[in-house]
């Protein structure tokens, strides 16, 4: 097999602008995006590792907590994508967060790259629909789920 085209941030963006997803590039170079449920970041881990990030939106009360750890706990054994996790940020707020990440050191051709994004968002973004079905209750967002 040939060797596969680098995986770059350059390749990503112009993903996101066929698909027409609204982007910014962060001071580090990541790509942001959001959408009603999460914010997204993609990042480029030193073109070994292509990270897409979701953070929901909904915040969650420290008696919630319980709950959504079984909830992490249960997709985590039963979905390959994406990985859950709860975590605090430096506002005090811990949110749910989730990824789906490819090892990009030998490079993706472009359907290869383009099928793990829409993998990848698909997953991200499906996942946050089953929560925000799940805990209506902590779609905190204006418009709900």
């Amino acid at each position: 097999m040939s060797a596969q085209p680098t995986v770059t941030i350059t390749r990503v963006e112009s993903w996101l602008k066929s698909e027409g997803v609204g982007y910014e590039v962060a001071s580090d170079g990541n790509l942001l995006t959001g959408f009603d449920s999460c914010t997204v970041s993609i990042v480029d881990c030193d073109s070994n590792f292509l990270m897409v990030l979701g953070s929901w939106r909904g915040e969650f009360a420290a008696a919630d907590a319980p709950a959504l750890a079984a909830y992490v706990d249960e997709c985590n054994s039963t979905m390959y994508a994406p990985r859950a996790t709860m975590g605090s940020f430096d506002d005090g707020v811990t949110r749910l967060q989730a990824d789906v990440t490819a090892f990009t050191a030998e490079g993706m051709s472009e359907a290869q790259l383009h099928g793990f994004l829409d993998t990848a968002f698909s997953a991200l973004l499906g996942f946050y629909e089953a929560v925000a079905e799940d805990f209506p209750s902590l779609v905190t967002w204006k418009g709900g789920s």
